[in-house]
């Protein structure tokens, strides 16, 4: 972000200084420091996400118009900060992901990947009462989710063997929507196909029976 874009910022909002470094999460003295350089001037690095966290909580608050240019700026560069954090979280590269969600047996695979990691389970438990709401859903996912649940919460299934399970529930409550549109593959992967792909593998599982 540049010295121009604060002080348009400035302007289209009404704010004094001391008030967008509030928003901004740093000091005054700091933002006055940066008003003083050029227009041209660009704002170190490390304060970014500071920056356009302020400037989305100024769109929360009836400051900015979500159609504004820097307000659009913003909305991308948290979209690409969240894909870059889910992708270290799932430990997968896009390419890792683009080569696993192209056919059921790859989406297994990446289900399984996700399943096996203790983080993904206790995201699971912690959003239980969501699980709950998409049981209610219609379109096929709230049965597909009961599938499942029943496979996480049953003694009939080896531990091993609920991983799929409870990478697919992950893969449904973890917030892929903030991933761009622009990244290959994700974009295209539908929620449903993935449950749908975890509840025809435990389908083909004996002794379970759905």
């Amino acid at each position: 972000m540049k010295v121009h874009q604060i002080s348009k910022l400035i302007k289209d909002t009404g704010l004094s200084p001391e008030k967008l470094a509030i928003y901004f999460q740093v000091s005054n003295m700091t933002l006055r420091r940066w008003l003083k350089k050029p227009i041209t001037y660009k704002v170190p690095t490390q304060y970014e996400t500071n920056l356009h966290q302020g400037i989305l909580s100024l769109v929360k608050d009836g400051l900015l118009p979500k159609e504004n240019e820097i307000v659009l700026e913003s909305y991308d560069f948290m979209q690409s900060l969240s894909t870059k954090n889910s992708f270290m979280m799932m430990d997968l590269t896009v390419e890792q992901f683009e080569k696993n969600v192209q056919d059921e047996e790859g989406t297994v695979d990446l289900c399984l990947k996700l399943g096996q990691k203790d983080e993904s389970l206790s995201y699971i438990q912690q959003n239980e009462e969501k699980l709950k709401e998409y049981e209610t859903k219609s379109s096929g996912i709230g049965e597909k989710v009961s599938t499942l649940w029943k496979v996480l919460k049953g003694s009939d299934v080896q531990r091993t063997n609920k991983y799929v399970a409870i990478g697919a529930l992950f893969y449904l409550l973890f917030p892929f929507d903030f991933i761009p549109d622009a990244i290959p593959a994700v974009g295209f992967l539908d929620d449903l196909a993935v449950l749908g792909v975890a509840v025809d593998y435990y389908i083909k599982l004996k002794p379970f029976k759905g």
